[in-house]
């Protein structure tokens, strides 16, 4: 998987899915909440808490499976039971893909911070 594509695995509601960081991500992302692309920056900026958590990985994962045509056996309320079993370091894998990803010419950011060519490496 490509994560400058957008395209991150992670073992979520018993099995390895993937989430697409698409076009079509950021439209089912900002219908669920109900927010314009304008918005994302100060939206994000406040902190992110349970339900944008919850409606970003709900959204990746809609967008991969319609883009591939695959059967969508999940709803928004089975990603939160889900969420349940989800650790910082699946959520940190996530939010890294989310943020190198290329989608709208990769100045969508909404406030986070991306690594820098100068920062040293871990």
């Amino acid at each position: 998987m490509n994560s400058k594509r957008g395209y991150v695995e992670v073992e979520i509601g018993g099995k390895l899915r993937t989430l697409h960081f698409s076009m079509n991500f950021w439209c089912h992302f900002t219908d669920t909440l109900n927010i314009g692309l304008n918005d994302l920056d100060k939206f994000f900026t406040k902190g992110i808490n349970v339900s944008t958590i919850r409606a970003l990985i709900y959204s990746g994962l809609i967008a991969y499976d319609q883009e591939e045509r695959n059967n969508i056996d999940y709803t928004i309320y089975d990603v939160g039971s889900w969420l349940e079993d989800f650790d910082s370091e699946q959520l940190t894998k996530v939010m890294n893909t989310l943020s190198q990803s290329r989608i709208l010419g990769n100045d969508l950011n909404m406030g986070i911070q991306r690594n820098n060519k100068n920062q040293k490496k871990k």
